[in-house]
């Protein structure tokens, strides 16, 4: 069981959940239509931007003693990987804005920055599930999107769930979190990324 909980753990690690959002955004949204090409440069530009070297930063964090694990178990210890994930989506913000893709990707990703700015804040005085703030945007900005393009596909957002519950077992049964923190993560990831998906699409209709 806990080697399971670690391997979901590291599946669906913050770090990797706007290269999933951008991988289904360029595979059922109308930008399956980009060239193979364009969606690995694309969905590579956000995973370089906001994986790579913000875990590359972080594990320098943590190599120079700021911090005593990778888990970032002591919730004092997460205000600069925190501030350094903030500034590697400003960077995917800056890259997709280069990259002329819609505004509702760009919604979403400045709606991912201000979602890991109020958990930061959190943070100072308790800890709040990062992992949930993840799965949970995700889950938020997919429900928005399919809103948005009035679909429904009803499998996937049980899947995603189902996942989310997965997720949040994981943390709790690893001693990370606690049931509160993994909810409060949940709905504030869930809750910064479906309102701007909302406000998105009233800019389109306007």
């Amino acid at each position: 069981m806990k080697l399971f909980a670690n391997i979901t753990s590291i599946l669906f690690h913050p770090l990797l959940m706007v290269t999933y959002g951008m991988i289904l955004a360029l595979s059922f949204t109308y930008l399956a239509i980009y060239p193979l090409s364009m969606k690995l440069v694309i969905a590579g530009g956000a995973f370089i931007s906001t994986a790579v070297m913000p875990g590359f930063f972080i594990l320098l964090f943590v190599k120079s003693g700021a911090a005593g694990d990778l888990e970032l178990t002591d919730r004092k210890e997460r205000f600069v990987p925190y501030f350094i994930f903030i500034v590697s989506i400003g960077a995917c913000f800056y890259l997709m804005l280069k990259l002329m893709m819609p505004v509702w990707i760009l919604v979403l990703l400045g709606a991912t920055a201000i979602s890991l700015l109020i958990g930061m804040a959190i943070n100072i005085f308790w800890k709040i599930s990062a992992h949930l703030m993840g799965i949970g945007g995700l889950i938020g900005a997919i429900m928005g999107i399919c809103r948005l393009h009035q679909q429904n596909p009803y499998w996937a957002f049980i899947l995603l769930f189902i996942i989310a519950g997965l997720v949040g077992t994981s943390r709790i049964f690893l001693g990370r979190h606690t049931p509160m923190q993994v909810y409060a993560g949940f709905i504030l990831g869930f809750f910064c990324t479906f309102t701007a998906s909302i406000l998105s699409y009233i800019y389109l209709f306007i």
